[in-house]
């Protein structure tokens, strides 16, 4: 596999950013989107955040999306040295 869109703003490439789930255009990981938005950014605070590279309405969509269930984007687990 090597790109599959979701929906209109999202969009998983196994060649960028580890094949997270992204912006669609952009390095922009979801994951990191519903973080900012978990603390309480809107979707324009976000998309302001990213110097508007991701528009508002993408980050809506990607917060629908996990709302709904469809999507469930969660950070890597952080490797630790024994």
């Amino acid at each position: 596999m090597a790109r599959t869109e979701i929906g209109k703003y999202l969009a998983i490439d196994t060649r960028v950013c580890g094949g997270r789930l992204i912006f669609k255009g952009s390095r922009i990981m979801v994951s990191d989107a519903i973080e900012l938005s978990q603390v309480g950014y809107t979707p324009e605070q976000i998309a302001a955040q990213y110097n508007n590279i991701i528009t508002p309405e993408a980050v809506e969509e990607a917060l629908r999306f996990v709302r709904q269930g469809l999507l469930k984007e969660v950070k890597a687990e952080e490797k630790v040295a024994a």
